[in-house]
C-alpha cells in the first residue's frame, strides 16, 4: 500500500501488480477507486486486483450505474472481465444479454462495443439460419 499511497500515478500501477487482494476490504477497494482520475489506472485496478477478490460481483453491480464516471467505468470494467473468464456456457448467455441490451436499448451501445473487443467466443462455422456468437453481428436480430 506504501506505493499506492504516493499518489503517484505510475507507483500505483506498479502498486496494483504487485498487491494482495484478498488483505483489502470492500471499502478499502472503494476508497481506492473513488481517489481515481486517469481511465488507465482504473483498468489496471481492475483486472490487476479487484477482479481477484470475492466480492467483485457486487462491487461492479453496484457501480455499473454510477453517475461518477471512474466508478462506473469501474463498474463496466468488471462486467467485462467476468465475460472473458466464465465458462464457455456462461458466456454465451452473457453475451446474449448484451446483444439483447445493446439492439433493444440504443443508450446502452456500449455493450456491442464490448462484443467488437471480446471477439468470437468461439470458432466455430456459423451455418445458414445460425446466430453467430459474435455480438456486433447481432444487430439485426431480435430488434423492435
Amino acid at each position: 500500500m506504501q506505493l499506492w499511497e504516493t499518489g503517484t500515478t505510475d507507483a500505483r500501477i506498479l502498486a496494483t501488480m504487485m498487491m494482495d487482494s484478498n488483505k483489502l476490504s470492500k471499502q478499502e477497494i472503494a476508497d481506492m477507486v473513488q481517489s481515481i482520475t486517469y481511465s488507465t489506472l482504473i483498468d489496471e485496478l481492475v483486472y490487476n486486483v479487484i477482479m481477484n477478490t470475492s466480492f467483485a460481483d457486487e462491487l461492479g453491480s453496484q457501480w455499473l450505474d454510477s453517475p461518477e464516471e471512474f466508478v462506473g467505468r469501474t463498474g463496466w470494467n468488471i462486467q467485462e472481465a467476468e465475460m472473458k473468464l466464465a465458462p464457455l456456457r456462461k458466456q454465451g448467455s452473457m453475451n446474449r444479454c448484451l446483444v439483447e441490451i445493446g439492439v433493444r436499448i440504443p443508450v446502452y451501445t456500449r455493450c456491442i462495443i464490448i462484443g467488437e473487443q471480446i471477439g468470437r467466443l468461439d470458432n466455430k462455422p456459423v451455418h445458414k439460419g445460425c446466430t453467430s456468437s459474435y455480438a456486433p453481428e447481432w444487430d439485426c436480430c431480435g430488434s423492435s
